[in-house]
């Protein structure tokens, strides 16, 4: 069973508690003092190894959590430069592409041809640098590729910032034998037609096992139905049984109390995932979807062979196979665009006596 923050009710006052949480997580320092950040690690993945850092923002997981990895971005951080990331981070995705297959419009770029697979564009070949190491944070860029003056999704002519931890967990769930809580603090100021993810899935992937903990892209359903500003999103398992239709995004986030959104200022999106194969996703606290029986497995079935978890963020634009964001836009558009990430971090229990 799931214990959670319960949803506010009413819809002024849940506004005002967004709202507040917003402000005050945008205003105060993320980590208390210089000292702290100097004394977090990375950490190297397991119980036996942990990070030095935090633990999970507004007690999710329970006390038990144990922090494992703590990528904190920036200069004060664990990912301090290019080095860091290319050490910890690949610039592709789990099965080798640049753009998840041929879906994605803007392609990743990757930083010197030492990181980069076969044809993969390059900073300083393709386009100027993608990545912006600030004093806390890591920005993510887009780009026109090659000086191209307007961006098409099937052109695959802009290029991202968007990368893929090279630490993974073998398993997941009941499979793994240990609870999972991934927390992500990230802000964007966006484009129309991007497209947004925090998510994680497996080596191979037959309709999951998937989570997409959090989902946005910048639609145009016409009639001035838009959301290029990223004010709706949805929390999805590709697999499993969820408890919240996302079917309409913003009907579905009221449904939890949260009836404005600034994708602009700094939010918490956490995913606890369960050793019975239940789950629970969050922002800034409040719950956003849970559910059960997603079985961390090829083809997502119980009996299934079981399959790993990797840990994707992805910061992008367009998509051919969406067709309210596959059009094309001038490459201007992309001026003073951005996707901040602050940090992410892993936490484990202790996993289950064999």
């Amino acid at each position: 069973m799931i214990t959670a923050r319960p949803p506010f009710r009413s819809s002024s006052a849940s506004s005002w508690n967004i709202a507040l949480t917003s402000l005050l997580l945008a205003a105060i320092p993320w980590v208390s003092s210089p000292a702290a950040r100097a004394q977090e690690t990375i950490g190297g993945g397991s119980i036996a190894s942990p990070a030095m850092g935090p633990k999970p923002s507004f007690g999710i997981g329970g006390p038990g959590m144990v922090l494992v990895k703590n990528w904190h971005f920036g200069s004060n951080g664990t990912i301090k430069n290019y080095a860091d990331m290319s050490a910890n981070f690949f610039y592709h995705d789990q099965f080798n592409t640049i753009g998840n297959g041929t879906n994605y419009g803007a392609v990743t770029v990757a930083p010197d041809a030492a990181t980069a697979l076969p044809n993969q564009p390059i900073e300083g070949d393709a386009c100027p640098p993608m990545r912006l190491f600030t004093a806390d944070s890591l920005k993510t860029l887009l780009t026109p590729l090659y000086g191209a003056t307007k961006v098409v999704p099937t052109q695959h002519n802009a290029g991202c910032g968007s990368f893929m931890a090279k630490w993974k967990l073998p398993k997941g769930g009941s499979l793994l034998g240990q609870d999972i809580v991934w927390e992500t603090r990230v802000r964007y100021v966006t484009p129309p037609y991007f497209w947004f993810a925090i998510w994680t899935a497996g080596n191979k992937w037959n309709n999951g096992a998937e989570q997409d903990l959090v989902e946005s892209f910048g639609y145009d359903n016409g009639n001035k139905n838009t959301n290029y500003d990223g004010r709706y999103w949805h929390s999805n398992a590709v697999s499993g049984k969820d408890t919240t239709d996302y079917g309409d995004w913003k009907k579905a986030m009221s449904s939890h109390g949260i009836n404005a959104f600034d994708g602009s200022k700094y939010h918490i999106w956490t995913w606890l995932y369960r050793k019975d194969n239940s789950y629970a996703m969050y922002v800034d606290g409040v719950l956003v979807q849970s559910g059960k029986d997603c079985f961390w497995t090829y083809g997502s079935k119980k009996t299934d062979e079981a399959i790993d978890m990797d840990f994707l963020f992805d910061g992008g634009w367009g998509h051919t196979q969406v067709g309210s964001v596959n059009h094309s836009l001038p490459a201007c558009a992309f001026a003073r665009t951005f996707y901040e990430w602050n940090y992410s971090r892993v936490y484990l229990t202790a996993p289950v006596p064999k």
